[in-house]
């Protein structure tokens, strides 16, 4: 009987497809707002309160954000298009969707990260090094904008950040994915170790910058590089980055080694 059951999860898993995994499993929320005394709607997606995959909600919906074609700027007339159908939020919403769901690279990093969770155990999982995990976790720490006193303003976010600035050969995708979770994780316990450590290095960075600013923009990008490298190096954030790894690897889509 429980080789029938593990055949069955192994038959079930092997054959959903992505694109049945988003529908089911994914949801559009759509926000309006008001500009000019007109009221306008945009959308967003997110996993469905009542999916089985809510446990792991940040990794699936960084993959949503962060790789679907109806995001990037050329797309911008298509989303446009749709977002202009409120208030018919039942269209709008259904062809949302299908832009998701017809995503080929979108439904193969659901579909791995799915099945990762579902089976447990697979074969030919991609493998990152510590170095490649402290590296991209770094780039989620981004000094976005500094003030006239010279104080710096961090981001540590799900779409701004240095990730989108790296110039990576290696697909880093579930492993970015990986560490959104992690951080944020981290960052909204209670006693929150990695704000900690980063706001010290954070701190650190400016004083070791300040005395020779030349110009407040190239403090800013000093500052900023400063602060990826100390994080890269940063053995709080290595050590909550791999304790969660300890906890979570028989459920990710790769190792590491």
């Amino acid at each position: 009987m429980k080789y029938l059951l593990f055949i069955l999860v192994f038959f079930l898993t092997a054959c959903v497809s992505g694109e049945k995994i988003i529908r089911d499993h994914v949801e559009i929320e759509v926000y309006t707002y008001e500009k000019e005394g007109s009221v306008y709607a945009s959308a967003m997606p997110a996993l469905r309160t009542q999916s089985e995959l809510q446990e792991y909600a940040r990794r699936f919906e960084y993959i949503l954000i962060n790789v679907s074609e109806i995001h990037l700027p050329a797309k911008a007339d298509t989303r446009n298009a749709i977002w202009s159908l409120y208030p018919d939020t039942i269209k709008l919403k259904k062809l949302y969707l299908q832009e998701f769901a017809k995503d080929k690279r979108l439904a193969d990093y659901m579909k791995a990260s799915y099945v990762a969770i579902n089976r447990k155990k697979l074969r030919g999982k991609a493998l990152f090094s510590e170095d490649e995990l402290m590296e991209v976790a770094s780039k989620f720490f981004y000094c976005d904008a500094v003030f006239p006193d010279t104080t710096i303003q961090t981001h540590i976010c799900i779409g701004l950040n240095g990730v989108s600035e790296a110039s990576w050969d290696k697909d880093f995708l579930l492993l970015e994915a990986f560490c959104y979770e992690v951080i944020f994780d981290d960052l909204l316990s209670d006693n929150s170790l990695i704000d900690r450590s980063y706001s010290v290095a954070k701190q650190n960075s400016v004083d070791q910058l300040k005395p020779s600013i030349v110009s407040l923009d190239l403090f800013l990008n000093d500052v900023r590089l400063a602060l990826f490298e100390k994080m890269k190096n940063d053995e709080i954030l290595k050590e909550v980055l791999l304790k969660y790894y300890s906890s979570n690897k028989r459920n990710l889509a790769f190792r590491i080694k």
